[in-house]
């Protein structure tokens, strides 16, 4: 989270954005030329595929590890007993369903593991169709809440929630982004918009801040004023937020849970901004690149730290905030310097991330997460908000500025008192995963994470002009080391065009990161409401057509075992076998990062004769899985493709 930057930032967007559409051009251009340079060693190299693809086709049907019952036949090495393996196959015989089957066959993998030779193996674009890898880790959801001991939660007390038990593969959407219009219609676009976003297979939305910020309707939210107010009182100049006001906020919550959409609150812990005194208070000003050097004397300072709330009068909450609840802030009303002053007799938290020196203050007034005071009354606005809207869970802001292991104890309140599985995850911006696992050690994995490493990724590869190896796409991410609480995501409020944390990821490589996040079954995957519908500010219209495509094969058709093909430079791929509860379901994913190609890849032996077609519609090609359950898949340039079985 970072507030909106001035406009000599909105500059430098317009010059990105003439870049964003000169790369574009330049990757196209290459490719034809490379085409053109390379034509006749194409027309060579097809040739000789259609001969290698004999051949491959022999060795298949010869040597394929994947042909279970003749493997238990043919396999002059197995230790196993002729008694062992007639039960293997009559049980096979007996129950024909592909569980069974893999395990099998894993059982002669194991057995046989010294005497199987390279030569079984099926090559092609260096992959190998049977030998497939399978994922660790299931698409989770992360509702699961237990106690320290490990003892659930009784959850016998009837809860508000009226959400329906979800059968399908769980999306996020971020439902805003940072130039939405100061309109007040947010909140009833929401509403309005619920049935669609169900249909299309988003099952939760995340709202931005419902409170009262300090820059009336002109302030994304995070600018943190009122916790109470959500836009009920005449307070900075408004009544409503720049969503709506709070009659509004909760209709669109119970048009989106009669729709079966859970709503997660985004929650600003961190600091408070328009405040509505001040006072002088004895502060010392720290270095910005280390918050731990002081650059100054002590001396007194007049500190915008005094919150009454005088257009609420007390309603829902008596607690007014001074100076005592606070350890700095960032500007000096007598001299009129910005800065950071830590306040005397305060210290900053120190379970925080590490940057700065100590990265506890960030903006505005910096909340004193060591007071037992600010902590008590944090937690019951938790109870309040909670009680008042109904959400399902919590984005959690800058939680690396707050001490690690205040939202185990603020989460575990909530969850003991409302008896609900509430969802969290917190906003850590960082390219070092290795501070995201240490979060969640501290924590005690009370929430999940958005993976902003993975992002990071995204955003060089659509900037590497092809030149990026696909084979490291997670590597040092959080996906990577813990599947089930990353939450994934492409672009957000803060890294798209004009934002202090602008990271943006190229348009031509987004439907390709979305393919990544949205068809595997790692993660919980996350959509920003500026690639699905746009931002009309920077003049980018989105790519709603191309997210349907891959929501709705999300929704219907990514379930069953994965299997990765993610060992060449530029192209990779991968399969999900499908399941028994979700009808015709299975797929194959293909994206590159420079030139097309094809993959052949395992799809599941259940398929064989099946024929599969793009959902994007970019290739015509007919795809027939062949009888050890393959087929050859192709992807175009810097491009994706994702594969069904036609209807």
């Amino acid at each position: 989270m970072k507030m909106e930057a001035g406009m000599g930032r909105i500059s430098k967007a317009i010059k990105l954005k003439l870049q964003e559409l000169r790369i574009d051009d330049i990757f196209k251009e290459g490719i034809l030329k490379y085409k053109g340079l390379l034509s006749n060693e194409d027309s060579n190299q097809n040739t000789n595929e259609d001969s290698n693809n004999e051949e491959l086709e022999k060795k298949v049907s010869d040597n394929s590890s994947l042909d279970i019952v003749n493997n238990f036949e043919d396999n002059k090495g197995l230790e196993d007993s002729k008694k062992e393996v007639e039960e293997k196959k009559q049980q096979i015989e007996d129950d024909y369903e592909h569980d069974l089957i893999k395990n099998a066959e894993q059982d002669i993998k194991v057995s046989n593991q010294e005497n199987m030779s390279k030569e079984s193996r099926v090559e092609e674009d260096n992959l190998d169709c049977n030998g497939v890898k399978e994922n660790i880790g299931e698409n989770g959801v992360h509702n699961t809440y237990k106690k320290e001991n490990g003892e659930k939660i009784n959850t016998s007390k009837k809860s508000n929630q009226t959400l329906k038990p979800i059968k399908i593969n769980e999306t996020m959407m971020q439902y805003f982004e940072w130039y939405y219009p100061c309109d007040g219609s947010l909140w009833n676009k929401v509403k309005e918009n619920s049935k669609e976003l169900s249909d299309v297979g988003i099952t939760a939305l995340w709202l931005p801040p419902a409170c009262k910020a300090a820059d009336g309707i002109y302030d994304a939210g995070y600018g943190l004023y009122d916790l109470y107010d959500l836009g009920e009182f005449d307070q900075k100049g408004t009544v409503r937020t720049k969503y709506g006001t709070k009659d509004e906020y909760l209709k669109a919550i119970d048009e989106a849970h009669k729709n079966n959409i859970k709503i997660y609150g985004d929650v600003v812990f961190n600091h408070k901004g328009g405040a509505d005194e001040s006072e002088i208070v004895s502060a010392r000003p720290v270095a910005s690149n280390n918050r731990n050097e002081f650059v100054g004397d002590k001396r007194d300072i007049r500190a915008h730290t005094i919150f009454n709330f005088p257009g609420r009068a007390n309603k829902y909450s008596e607690y007014k905030w001074t100076a005592n609840d606070f350890d700095g802030v960032d500007f000096d009303d007598i001299t009129k310097e910005q800065g950071i002053f830590k306040f005397e007799g305060k210290e900053w938290e120190k379970d925080v991330d590490l940057e700065n020196g100590n990265y506890d203050f960030l903006m505005f007034a910096d909340l004193d997460m060591d007071s037992l005071y600010v902590v008590d009354e944090l937690k019951r606005w938790g109870e309040w908000y909670l009680e008042q809207t109904n959400v399902d869970g919590f984005r959690l802001d800058a939680i690396k500025h707050i001490r690690f292991d205040f939202f185990y104890e603020w989460l575990n309140n909530l969850r003991k008192d409302s008896n609900k599985d509430l969802f969290a995850v917190g906003e850590y911006w960082t390219h070092d995963v290795n501070s995201l696992e240490y979060y969640m050690d501290r924590c005690k994995n009370s929430m999940s994470l958005f993976d902003a490493p993975l992002h990071f990724n995204f955003h060089n590869a659509s900037n590497s002009f092809g030149f990026f190896d696909m084979r490291t796409l997670i590597d040092n991410t959080f996906l990577k080391i813990n599947p089930d609480k990353a939450v994934t995501f492409v672009d957000n409020h803060d890294t798209q065009l004009g934002q202090s944390l602008e990271s943006w990821v190229q348009p031509w490589f987004k439907p390709l990161a979305y393919t990544f996040i949205l068809t595997r079954k790692e993660g919980y995957p996350c959509v920003f409401y500026g690639d699905y519908y746009g931002i009309p500010e920077m003049n980018f219209e989105g790519i709603k057509d191309e997210l349907d495509i891959i929501l709705k094969v999300r929704k219907n058709y990514a379930y069953g075992t994965q299997h990765d093909y993610i060992d060449n430079y530029s192209i990779i791929g991968w399969t999900r076998e499908g399941d028994n509860e979700h009808e015709n379901s299975g797929l194959a994913a293909v994206i590159t990062v420079s030139y097309g190609g094809t993959k052949r890849m395992y799809v599941g032996f259940q398929h064989r004769g099946e024929v599969w077609k793009d959902a994007t519609k970019q290739s015509k090609d007919s795809v027939i899985i062949d009888e050890n359950g393959c087929g050859i898949f192709r992807v175009f340039d810097g491009s994706y493709s994702l594969w069904i079985k036609e209807n």
